[in-house]
């Protein structure tokens, strides 16, 4: 698992990839509730390179886009592919968390 974050826009752009499992989750965790709690308020999660999610990493983001609310902050998701989006629409997380095939298409509901 791979976390990198990336300025947009004045947004903050979160690169995951690999695996988001139970092994990984707990730094996952660390990374993630870091990056909610630093002040960001408009943050776009970033799937692309993301090969899988279990539902230890649903909890993971499902924490860190609650974190945002709490502090009137709002996170995306885009690039969900292949197992993963799927993972997220039978959890309902498109219910959620609003989940963009395009990373623009993100951002710019985030600028809205």
């Amino acid at each position: 698992m791979q976390i990198d974050t990336r300025q947009v826009d004045g947004m903050t752009v979160i690169d995951m990839s690999g695996r988001l499992d139970t092994s990984t989750s707990g730094d996952a965790y660390d990374e993630m509730v870091a990056i909610a709690k630093s002040g960001v308020t408009k943050v776009v999660l970033n799937l692309d390179k993301m090969e899988y999610i279990s539902s230890a990493g649903l909890r993971v983001i499902l924490t860190a886009a609650k974190l945002l609310k709490s502090s009137m902050g709002e996170m995306k998701i885009c690039h969900a592919n292949g197992v993963v989006k799927e993972v997220l629409e039978i959890s309902g997380f498109n219910h959620l968390i609003d989940i963009y095939d395009e990373e623009k298409d993100a951002i710019a509901a985030l600028g809205a």
